[in-house]
């Protein structure tokens, strides 16, 4: 590892247009993933986290008022104001190392209002799992984020189980 006041040595050499290649840092290409292209992975996986912050609010408008139902209520609403801090964070870091994302999936509920909200949020527990491996592995940061909102989706299944 080089000394701060060797670098510093190295401007002069630059000046000269002679670099010394072996004190600058060393870089790993790596290809990049498909960002913003319609249809790839990653904008599908981002596109169902914002259509589990829509059903939440659906599911949230649409309780009754049967026992239990002002706990389902609020189960609900915490998840769709909770949830969208969190998927600006992941997509957020991800832009930052990646790109910007575009292309995303137009919001669809119709296939997934008629779901009871805990069969829902179960699936989409099931779906967060599997689906973030389409981000790599290595981005462990991101992967991070990925399971504060798995921890979210879990914590809204205990409130709308077992909370009346």
């Amino acid at each position: 590892m080089q000394k701060f006041s060797q670098i510093k040595k190295t401007k002069r050499i630059v000046e000269q247009e002679e670099i010394d290649q072996s004190i600058l840092p060393q870089t790993i290409e790596q290809p990049e993933p498909e960002v913003g292209q319609e249809g790839s992975e990653v904008v599908k996986f981002f596109s169902k986290l914002f259509e589990s912050r829509e059903m939440a609010h659906v599911y949230h408008l649409q309780v009754r008022g049967e026992e239990g139902s002002y706990a389902k209520h609020e189960a609900l609403g915490d998840y769709y104001e909770d949830i969208v801090e969190i998927i600006d964070d992941v997509i957020e870091v991800y832009q930052g190392q990646y790109g910007i994302v575009d292309g995303y999936d137009i919001i669809d509920t119709s296939s997934t209002n008629s779901k009871d909200p805990v069969q829902y949020f179960e699936e989409i527990g099931e779906f967060i799992k599997h689906g973030k491996k389409c981000i790599s592995e290595e981005d462990t940061h991101i992967h991070s984020l990925i399971d504060d909102i798995s921890c979210l989706v879990y914590k809204t299944l205990f409130k709308l189980k077992f909370n009346k």
